[in-house]
């Protein structure tokens, strides 16, 4: 039980502090933390709502590597809670390691608990950031696989710079990052070559036929260009992946920063320090403003705001369901 001791001694402290929190939300969003038990594990989640409400839509976060629902995603579950929509988030078993498949388990539990709390809702999204971006793809996924009539527990999926092949994602990992890919054979059982069917299983872009079966009606995959964590081309991987599934997909592709933004960590401030040590980054020795991986908690930073920009338009009602779309998001040229 420590880690519920610490998690509703984290939520209070952030509820007093942090902008938006219950003391002094007009709309009388509260956030409620909930213990439960997987595995023989007490794994903390947090739900958002108006209370004495019937919410018609539930939102989902899947939070990234390294984080918790508490350091980065209470105001975002209060800015987006309302009378219609509740929201839930948890952390994850082995949290700080990379639980892919035990992020999504987690996660459907969560989701599941938070539907018997409202039986009001209809519709169900997801939205996740980096490795939240897999978490939230092979929870849509894994939840059809357990439901007898295959139907995922999932409608509407944003991908923020969400990681969508795990093979790929270790061995960048080995190069650059071995307690991720530590993380990863732990999730996994082992390496790609040991355990490939279970690298395929927590690999959204491969899996994307089954979120159709599972009755997922529309995603948005927004990615970042110099993205530096998880490339780029994850995010085209999984927009073609959904486009071939015949999902409806929109991909959002952030070049650069906006007006006064941080670039995030990036692909070519990666590069400078394994190819020259303390080689100094392209990106900002020319001013190129070629936007990198937004850190998560940070609603002004281009590629997460622009997440959350789709799924308002989807919680509206108003998220485009052609076939397939591609645009430049946030466009800020240098000079």
């Amino acid at each position: 039980m420590l880690l519920r001791a610490f998690a509703v001694t984290a939520l209070a402290g952030c509820l007093s502090a942090c902008p938006g929190g219950s003391d002094n939300n007009p709309g009388g969003v509260q956030l409620q933390p909930t213990a439960r038990s997987t595995d023989g594990e007490t794994v903390m989640a947090t739900m958002a709502f108006v209370p004495d409400s019937n919410p018609t839509k539930l939102v989902v976060f899947c939070h990234g590597y390294g984080h918790t629902v508490e350091d980065a995603w209470l105001v975002h579950m209060q800015r987006t809670a309302s009378p219609d929509i509740a929201v839930v988030s948890t952390n994850y078993r082995d949290n700080f390691g990379f639980p892919s498949l035990r992020g999504a388990e987690d996660t459907i539990i969560a989701t599941r608990n938070a539907l018997k709390r409202f039986p009001s809702v209809k519709t169900v999204y997801a939205l996740g950031v980096s490795l939240g971006g897999n978490v939230c793809g092979n929870a849509i996924t894994e939840s059809a696989k357990q439901s007898p009539e295959g139907k995922s527990l999932y409608d509407y999926w944003v991908d923020v710079e969400g990681l969508s092949n795990l093979t790929e994602s270790w061995i960048e990992g080995k190069a650059a990052l071995p307690a991720a890919a530590e993380g990863m054979e732990r999730d996994a059982g082992g390496t790609p070559a040991d355990k490939t069917e279970e690298y395929v299983r927590r690999s959204p872009a491969l899996n994307a036929l089954t979120m159709k079966s599972g009755g997922l009606k529309a995603v948005a995959v927004i990615h970042g260009f110099n993205d530096g964590l998880v490339p780029y081309n994850q995010g085209r991987e999984m927009a073609t992946a959904l486009l071939a599934a015949g999902i409806p997909t929109q991909f959002f592709n952030v070049i650069f920063d906006g007006p006064d933004q941080t670039s995030g960590t990036t692909l070519t401030g990666g590069l400078a320090l394994l190819t020259g040590g303390d080689a100094p980054d392209v990106n900002d020795e020319l001013g190129l403003n070629l936007t990198g991986h937004g850190f998560e908690g940070d609603y002004g930073h281009p590629v997460i705001r622009a997440g959350f920009d789709q799924l308002q338009l989807m919680l509206d009602g108003k998220f485009p369901t052609t076939p397939y779309g591609e645009s430049v998001i946030n466009p800020t040229p240098p000079g």
